[in-house]
């Protein structure tokens, strides 16, 4: 499902970028506004694709997420995240930064090593606490939480500077004649983050199954 949201992303980016140029024609009185509303007619399908394909990957990521938390306290793993933060912790501050299913990842891959064992009491220092991180969970973050929140402050600055859009035919509009590099670039970090997720459901689905033995 990440692959479809990654694959919807560029189809959704090459769209906008085509339609620039209608765009124009449009707010230069050379297209009829029909016309204009028919040629944006794949982008918004693209657009609701993408959105339902990110909605159930957002779902299923939860899902998994407390499947393997409740795992691993069933296999005597104390952990400090409960499973319920597998849900909560995506809507809990400080949001889209992400940091509370950061953190709670990267318990999950150290109480997930299959050579570790339980610290004896509460000296953590030994056994699967002491483990190494998934350096791609740390990529993952960067890519998820990191950068698209600077994104976010710097349109905001824009918005703050330009005013927000209306909403209206004009608007969307003027939105896609000023379809640019900024675009671009936010579309190819979506695609780099959503293929580093998929590395990392693999490497930690298969770090658990090799703990609990699980098929």
């Amino acid at each position: 499902m990440t692959a479809v949201v990654a694959v919807a992303t560029v189809v959704t980016t090459i769209l906008s970028a085509s339609i620039s140029t209608d765009a124009q024609d449009f707010l230069g009185g050379s297209m009829s506004e029909d016309d204009f509303r028919d040629a944006l007619g794949p982008l918004s399908t693209a657009q609701v694709l993408a959105g339902l394909a990110t909605l159930a990957t957002g779902i299923l990521t939860m899902i998994w997420m407390y499947r393997i938390a409740s795992n691993l306290r069933s296999f005597g793993r104390r952990t400090t995240w409960h499973p319920l933060f597998a849900v909560f912790g995506w809507f809990l501050p400080p949001l889209i930064l992400y940091v509370i299913p950061f953190l709670m990842l990267r318990e999950l891959w150290k109480a997930s090593d299959p050579g570790a064992t339980e610290p004896a009491g509460d000296d953590r220092g030994r056994g699967w606490r002491a483990g190494r991180e998934s350096p791609v969970l740390w990529a993952w973050f960067a890519l998820f939480g990191i950068i698209p929140a600077v994104l976010i402050l710097t349109q905001a600055n824009s918005l703050a500077t330009d005013g927000l859009p209306s909403g209206d035919i004009e608007s969307v509009a003027d939105s896609l004649d000023n379809f640019g590099a900024g675009a671009t670039v936010v579309a190819l970090v979506n695609v780099v983050a959503a293929v580093t997720w998929v590395l990392v459901v693999r490497q930690l689905t298969d770090r658990h199954t090799a703990l609990t033995r699980e098929t």
